[in-house]
């Protein structure tokens, strides 16, 4: 599988340039804008779409001490970057429903998830950082992503950036169908990457 370069160096490809790049971190544009945003981009991605490979179900570790509104505190899962569905005992929460019968909040330092059961599981979208862990379809997305938000910065072509914006948006839309056809959580079908939507960049234009 791909290295972090090797991601880095597929999304330059995309731009049409020649340039690559031999680590995230030397020092060159091209890098620091593909160091700027690789972390970003791949988190907004694993948390956008139900992948397999970041999906992961886990018994929540009673932790803490609730506020006084609430009987049982928990501790929130420090690699979450959203969660998908909670099951209390009989009931369940799906992402995308009002939350209901339990509270996410911080204490300052760490955040808890607070309610009146006495048995928590959660399925969340876990933070991957190591990309042999990554499958093909993600990388693609990634790929796609990340190209779309360095392309401006590195060739200042704005219609190339809208091109690759777009390339993106629907990459991201075929993975979220993908993902429906297999029956897993469905997400917000419109809800576009935050990554694509800087500097103006959009995906919107004709």
């Amino acid at each position: 599988m791909p290295a972090d370069t090797d991601i880095g160096n597929m999304a330059l490809s995309r731009l049409g340039t020649r340039a690559t790049i031999a680590d995230l971190t030397e020092n060159s544009t091209e890098a620091r804008q593909i160091n700027l945003w690789y972390a970003t981009v791949r988190d907004e991605l694993q948390s956008l779409v139900d992948w397999n490979f970041n999906r992961v179900t886990q018994a929540l570790a009673a932790s803490g001490t609730p506020p006084a509104r609430w009987s049982a505190s928990y501790a929130y899962p420090s690699d979450c970057l959203r969660m998908r569905r909670l099951d209390f005992g009989a009931s369940t929460w799906t992402s995308g429903e009002p939350a209901s019968g339990f509270e996410i909040a911080s204490n300052g330092s760490s955040t808890f998830l607070y309610c009146n059961e006495d048995r928590v599981t959660a399925v969340f979208a876990q933070r991957v950082v190591d990309p042999a862990r990554f499958t093909p379809g993600f990388i693609l997305a990634f790929v796609d992503c990340l190209a779309a938000s360095i392309a401006l910065a590195i060739t200042q072509k704005a219609d190339l950036a809208e091109r690759l914006a777009r390339r993106a948006q629907e990459r991201i839309e075929r993975a979220l169908a993908d993902s429906a056809n297999e029956g897993l959580i469905p997400l917000d079908g419109d809800r576009r990457a935050q990554s694509l939507a800087v500097r103006g960049i959009d995906g919107s234009a004709p």
